[in-house]
């Protein structure tokens, strides 16, 4: 089972394989558009799939806060934060990987 992020780069690395086709005007093939993507595209992407999944697991983190902090009419600050990484950190995460819709 591949993840969510492997599964996206393949929906990349395939449209950067159809464009790169018509630039240079022949059949590229998956290896050479793989190598130009990684080269050309790879780390800016990956750190802005990264900056996105932090975005969404921050607002999941402040939502429990807020919740948890309503419950116990107070403010849990920091407190709540350490508490939903803790108890959801990792299953949100393999939420994401499996099923969120943020890239594909």
């Amino acid at each position: 089972m591949c993840s969510r992020i492997e599964r996206a780069v393949r929906t990349e690395v395939s449209r950067h394989k159809v464009a790169l086709s018509k630039e240079s005007g022949r059949n590229v093939t998956d290896s050479e558009a793989r190598a130009d993507w990684e080269t050309r595209h790879g780390e800016e992407w990956r750190a802005d799939y990264q900056a996105q999944m932090l975005a969404l697991q921050r607002e999941e983190m402040l939502k429990y806060k807020w919740i948890e902090s309503e419950k116990a009419q107070r403010d849990l600050g920091r407190d709540a934060i350490l508490d939903w990484i803790n108890k959801y950190a990792a299953h949100w995460r393999a939420w994401y990987e499996a099923e969120s819709d943020l890239r594909t």
